[in-house]
């Protein structure tokens, strides 16, 4: 099991999604509900009132659920212009990280209600991925896959070296002297180490351009190679928890995901054989 699948297992629902507003009747007025959302809910708190969600009750029983865009001001009530409750939309609070994201990434619905035994505990939607734990488990795999590229390019890292463009190979030995690396008698990098300051990129250009190597592994050559990189570098460092969306579209994530852990595996199960 990798590392990414250990991280995703460990982490749920429940460690992401954010607690809802408040809950309000749905005989309410929209406009009593938009004045307690803005002046008393979101005000005190600091909070963007365009990214809440509320619960909507009758008699004391939870029966849908609305975010502030919904409060439409040509409504008299919030029966109106709520979201009734419809079990596809439902998730346990205890579900797993990787299972969410299929959920979440397979369906066309915008949230997803938590539910905590039969408590509404809170909400998730796709951009809560882009919190901590979730960056986690994906900067986990990307390392993963980096580590499985740089064993195979060690077998041979002169020839390697030579597939790099100048720039590229200058690039590697600006990080080769910042790290402080000791030279040869010539005074010039060792290869073996030099092969470690390159770039994820800079691993797969030298790879791809080998044809044995992209003979036995195919998708080495997916388009998802050119944006694992952004992906790595976005995650690793972000401009905040709440940042935005994941440098990664929803309908792309799980196929990406897949041929990380597929072209992950495929190179570590040649290493095995090789070592």
């Amino acid at each position: 099991m990798s590392t990414f699948e250990e991280l995703s297992k460990l982490i749920m629902v429940s460690d992401i999604c954010e607690p809802f507003i408040g809950e309000f009747d749905k005989s309410q007025s929209v406009e009593s509900v938009w004045e307690e959302w803005i002046q008393d809910l979101c005000d005190e708190k600091a909070l963007d009132p365009m990214d809440q969600f509320a619960l909507v009750k009758s008699n004391q029983k939870i029966i849908g659920w609305i975010g502030f865009e919904d409060l439409d001001s040509s409504k008299k009530t919030l029966c109106e212009c709520m979201e009734p409750i419809r079990g596809s939309v439902l998730i346990s609070s205890d579900t797993p990280l990787l299972e969410a994201i299929r959920v979440v990434c397979r369906s066309n619905d915008f949230i997803f209600l938590v539910l905590k035994g039969n408590q509404f505990i809170g909400w998730v939607y796709y951009n809560h991925f882009h919190k901590l734990p979730f960056r986690m488990c994906l900067f986990s795999l990307l390392i993963d896959l980096e580590e499985m590229l740089l064993k195979i390019i060690k077998y041979d890292p002169t020839s390697f070296l030579e597939k790099l463009t100048p720039g590229r190979l200058d690039k590697a030995k600006e990080i080769y002297k910042k790290r402080r690396y000791s030279l040869n008698k010539e005074s010039k990098e060792y290869n073996s180490k030099l092969i470690e300051c390159t770039q994820f990129c800079d691993k797969f250009t030298m790879l791809r351009e080998d044809p044995v190597i992209v003979k036995k592994f195919p998708s080495i050559n997916n388009k998802f190679g050119n944006e694992a990189e952004k992906i790595r570098n976005d995650i690793a460092h972000p401009k905040g928890e709440k940042s935005g969306a994941l440098p990664i579209k929803k309908e792309k994530l799980i196929p990406f995901i897949e041929w990380a852990e597929e072209l992950r595996q495929q190179l570590d199960d040649y290493i095995n054989r090789t070592d």
